[in-house]
């Protein structure tokens, strides 16, 4: 399954969020971690092992990537939710995220992003033309593996 589309859903005054209908058979026992950007990631449980079988602890790892390893497990939970389809999500994921009223669940194919209302809006603001071109340039170079700044096809 694909994930998209923007929900926007309350938090209560517990730190309960429902998820959207939509995503929730998809993502029943996966798990949600911070982003170093300042938003939360939710993964279904078939993307999260994919992604733990390339992030293995290693005392002898370069501290840089042991401190990376050690940051995103601490700050993951799984995802389970109450009748209502509600997850109390940890206190310092919200902190992290910003989390304070206005809940967005953003569908990024086979991620759900959950970003604050300002946070999303601040990331999604108006953009350039050029910056269109770039971003879409990057995406390419990304799916090819080239550098970012190549030219376009």
């Amino acid at each position: 399954m694909a994930f998209f589309g923007r929900f926007d859903h309350a938090l209560d005054e517990r730190g309960r969020v429902a998820i959207p209908a939509r995503f929730r058979e998809e993502l029943r026992g996966g798990w949600v971690t911070a982003h170093p950007a300042g938003y939360l990631l939710m993964y279904p449980a078939l993307e999260w092992a994919a992604i733990g079988a390339g992030l293995r602890h290693d005392p002898l790892a370069d501290p840089l990537y042991s401190g990376y390893v050690r940051r995103f497990y601490a700050d993951s939970q799984e995802i389970t939710w109450d009748n209502q389809g509600r997850i109390l999500l940890l206190p310092q994921l919200r902190q992290h995220a910003g989390l304070n009223s206005t809940v967005v669940f953003v569908g990024v194919n086979n991620a759900v992003e959950v970003h604050s209302e300002h946070g999303f809006e601040a990331a999604t603001a108006s953009l350039a033309p050029e910056e269109w071109e770039a971003m879409r340039r990057a995406v390419l170079a990304e799916q090819r593996q080239e550098p970012a700044g190549a030219p376009p096809p």
